[in-house]
């Protein structure tokens, strides 16, 4: 049975997150989507890792763009994994589970991530498995640009009913937020606007009741895999699932 819910950087609680081994637990535990984060390496190969720096996640410190990806691939991840590129996560998921990509774009902070991420994902031919977000709206305006077909998602940090115009041009039809900041009567304003709303982090009982009490159309991205899937199967019918 396929569980809907987003598999927020894998399975980040069993496998260090945005690994091929996080991923492939997500595929294992049969999530409708998966949700990744993208940066370029100095010589500009996406490369999938959360934080703008490897401080956290690697046995090394310094900014991902200051190293080229064979550097990058001498660091470790947890005891043996090294930071994927984008070509081998989305191999991995390639006809197997819709992929929630993030650019970590500020600014100009990536050149180029746009059609850099774009080429891999068009040689791969998963762009109907793929949904572009970021927090950088330019950026997302950019992706519309190169690819009048691509699925876009909007992150935003607060609520805002100015973005609706503004999804209708871009043809957006996610918007990705905090569970904290959601109102029932903003998601019946998405809901009318034909937009998927995806709530974050759902990680505990208290927050995945308050999902389905108040908003059971949203989508759930979580960390908590099993628990989110307990929670799912006991709820179906009232999640609006069969």
């Amino acid at each position: 049975m396929t569980i809907k819910g987003i598999a927020h950087r894998g399975y980040p609680t069993v496998h260090p997150e945005n690994t091929l081994s996080s991923f492939q637990a997500a595929l294992d535990a049969h999530y409708s989507h998966l949700e990744l984060d993208v940066h370029l390496s100095k010589d500009g190969i996406p490369v999938v890792i959360h934080d703008a720096t490897i401080n956290r996640m690697c046995n090394g410190k310094g900014r991902v763009k200051d190293y080229t990806l064979e550097e990058l691939k001498r660091f470790t991840v947890g005891e043996q994994e090294t930071i994927p590129t984008l070509e081998e996560a989305l191999r991995l998921c390639q006809g197997r589970i819709s992929v929630f990509l993030e650019l970590k774009q500020i600014g100009q902070a990536y050149e180029g991530i746009e059609e850099k991420a774009l080429d891999v994902i068009r040689r791969l031919n998963v762009t109907d498995q793929i949904i572009v977000t970021s927090f950088d709206h330019y950026s997302l305006m950019k992706m519309r640009e190169l690819d009048q077909g691509i699925d876009i998602g909007l992150i935003l940090g607060c609520l805002s009913p100015c973005v609706f115009p503004f999804m209708k041009q871009l043809r957006s039809r996610y918007l990705w937020m905090s569970h904290k900041h959601l109102t029932k009567a903003y998601v019946q304003e998405c809901v009318e606007q034909g937009i998927q709303v995806i709530a974050n982090p759902i990680d505990t009982e208290e927050v995945m009741n308050k999902l389905l009490q108040q908003y059971p159309s949203a989508l759930a991205s979580t960390n908590m895999l099993e628990q989110w899937q307990r929670f799912y199967e006991q709820n179906r019918e009232a999640l609006g699932q069969p």
